[in-house]
This record gives C-alpha cells, structure tokens and sequence, in this order.
C-alpha cells in the first residue's frame, strides 16, 4: 500500500449501505467537500438527519451498478457479503472501491485520521488490525492536542511570508526551521513576535 492525501472536493463518492459505519465513514468526505450519495433500502437516524440537512442525497433502494457507474469513490458499508463482492467485481479499474467488512477486497484503505486544523495524521495497519489503528490514534490525540489547530495557523501564515519574500533560499530555510522551535508551540506573544520579525519581510514584495 502506498499512502496519499486525495482532494475529493466537489467529486462524486457513494456510500453503499446506510448504517452507522456508513455514516462514520460520509463524515469525513463531507468535511473534505465531496459530493455524497447514500443507497440503501433503509438509512440510521444520523443519514437522516444529515439527509434534511441537505449534506447528502440519500437512494432508498438495492443498490444497483448504475447507482456508482460514475463514482469516483466508493465506500461498500454494508452487512451482505454478496452484496459487498458484486459492487466491487462491478466497480470499474479506474475507480476506488473500499469494502469496509473485507480489506482483501477493494484497492484502498481508510486510515484511523487524527485531524487538529491543518494537522492531519493517519495511521494503519494495512487490515491487519484497525482496533490498534484507532488506538494509535487516540493515544497521538494526547500528544497533539487541540492547541495544534492555532500553531498550525501560525505556521502556515509564517511559511506564505517567507516562500513570498525576496531572501535567499539558504536564508528562508533559516527562518523555516526557526518556525517551529517549542517556544512558538506554546507560547502565543512569541508566534506574534516572530511574525512581526517578519513584517519587513513581507513589504520587499508589497
């Protein structure tokens, strides 16, 4: 497995059942931005919701080959084997298929995601074990914590300035490494100083 970060802004994804672990898996693509439909006879209160919402389009039917003909991701989430394996012989090369009750079937797996802002850290074990994967995660949230989501603000802010600036590569290098020292992790008056370091920086290319 090779793991990538995948823009699925405005793409078509379909949930193929309407459970729970459905549901688990819609909130993510929706927070990326993708356009999401779920087909199932029967839906979980939380689709529902999210279906009134406007967040998905919702097919109360069996699913159908037609249903994810164009799909450009396909979650296969529901508890009938059969069902499972036709989707994914059906699903053509070009799409990705994941089958969340058999990792040898489908051509990618759904990491356990810590995401604080910016920050996004994905753990797994390639099937073996998603428990572990998940605990992984959740004993990574106790490191990187909340605070994360402002520090990365800072980072990202003070990284534009200087990639934008008219300094030498050696000297933007410099100043990036200095970027994420501890004392700018914690303390929020030195973040500010920092950047106001750089103010003279940002006016060579005003």
């Amino acid at each position: 497995m090779y793991p990538i970060t995948l823009n699925i802004e405005n793409r078509k994804c379909v949930i193929i059942g309407g459970g729970k672990i459905g549901y688990f898996k819609a909130r993510p693509l929706l927070d990326a931005g993708a356009d999401v439909t779920v087909v199932s006879p029967d839906i979980c209160e939380e689709f529902r919701l999210l279906e009134r919402e406007g967040g998905i389009r919702v097919s109360l039917k069996e699913v159908e080959e037609a249903d994810y003909r164009e799909a450009f991701l396909i979650i296969v989430a529901t508890n009938s084997e059969e069902v499972n394996e036709r989707v994914y012989r059906n699903a053509s090369s070009s799409q990705l298929v994941n089958v969340i009750s058999n990792h040898e079937l489908g051509n990618f797996h759904i990491p356990a995601t810590l995401n604080r802002g910016m920050l996004s850290i994905s753990v797994s074990t390639n099937g073996a074990s998603p428990a572990l994967s998940k605990k992984i995660r959740n004993d990574l949230g106790d490191v990187y914590d909340e605070s994360y989501e402002e520090y990365l603000e800072f980072l990202f802010e003070a990284r534009m300035i200087i990639k934008k600036s008219l300094l030498t590569n050696e000297e933007k290098s410099k100043l990036l490494k200095e970027s994420i020292a501890d004392i700018y992790k914690h303390s929020t008056k030195e973040r500010y100083r920092f950047l106001a370091r750089l103010l003279p920086v940002e006016a060579e290319f005003k």
